[in-house]
């Protein structure tokens, strides 16, 4: 497994300072944040300076292997279509920075146990994924559809907050290059067994969202600030010869910490992920 960190965690900065901020601590690897490619994506020069980022990365040793898509609800969205063609931009980036994974979430509606409503549900999915997933091909990226919660919301069901389910989608898209992004954060939420969870995913996991929390929100906290029990993630990883990214979203714990001393604990981040893969000993 590979120590990542997401550009986000210097959200205040622009990519390219982001990039150079993370380089500086150490990361290797990272995940280039929603906020980081839209700005890059605002800019007049937009497919210049994708492929100057890239440029950049490569002067740092750095590797962009994830990116995180826009964030929208595929199957209920007033600017459906426009949000679709964002995320086929998005996957062309993708393609030109060399991402292996680009993250979307999974689109929802409320339903509860009516086979009809869930059914709607899942049509609206595979149709929706599988524009991504042919626009991702042409751009020889990959698509990886992360693991949701229901907000521990009664009464309330998000699709794609269960393994089965994200495994289902995967399994009807037909897609070579489509998996699953595990969120630590979100399955926590959600009261699952990672353990289990992951193992029964298997190979269909390609990505990770890394972040802890105390199981009254996603509070995007550093592992070991919160209640996730990370010796049964981590056995889980190793067990299915996982070697992607373990990717750090952690805005709750850096975000409200000045620049010049978060910097000490992005420093501190990669420390701790380099003792968790078993880089380090003591």
């Amino acid at each position: 497994m590979k120590p990542s960190i997401w550009t986000d965690a210097f959200v205040e900065l622009q990519p390219e300072e982001a990039l150079e901020g993370l380089a500086e601590a150490g990361w290797r690897y990272v995940e280039l944040a929603d906020k980081h490619w839209r700005d890059i994506d605002g800019r007049e020069s937009a497919e210049r300076d994708f492929k100057a980022l890239r440029r950049l990365a490569e002067r740092l040793n750095v590797r962009i292997l994830q990116m995180h898509g826009p964030m929208f609800n595929i199957c209920e969205d007033k600017n459906l279509r426009e949000n679709v063609e964002l995320a086929k931009r998005a996957i062309r980036w993708a393609g030109l920075l060399g991402v292996e994974w680009v993250v979307f979430h999974p689109g929802t509606l409320p339903f509860g146990e009516d086979e009809s409503e869930i059914e709607e549900v899942r049509r609206r999915n595979v149709e929706g994924f599988r524009e991504l997933c042919a626009e991702a091909e042409k751009h020889g990226v990959g698509i990886a559809v992360e693991n949701t919660s229901d907000g521990n919301v009664p009464g309330r069901r998000a699709f794609g907050s269960t393994p089965t389910e994200l495994a289902w989608l995967i399994n009807e898209l037909g897609y070579e290059r489509v998996g699953v992004c595990w969120d630590t954060g979100h399955a926590n939420l959600q009261r699952l067994d990672q353990y289990r969870s992951i193992k029964f995913l298997g190979r269909l996991l390609v990505a990770t969202h890394i972040a802890d929390n105390d199981g009254s929100g996603d509070q995007h906290l550093l592992p070991y600030e919160g209640n996730v029990k990370w010796d049964d993630v981590l056995r889980a990883l190793r067990e299915i010869g996982y070697k992607g990214l373990f990717n750090l979203e952690v805005g709750g714990a850096v975000h409200k910490i000045p620049l010049p001393i978060r910097k000490a604990k992005i420093r501190y981040a990669f420390e701790l992920l380099d003792y968790m893969l078993g880089n380090r000993k003591g």
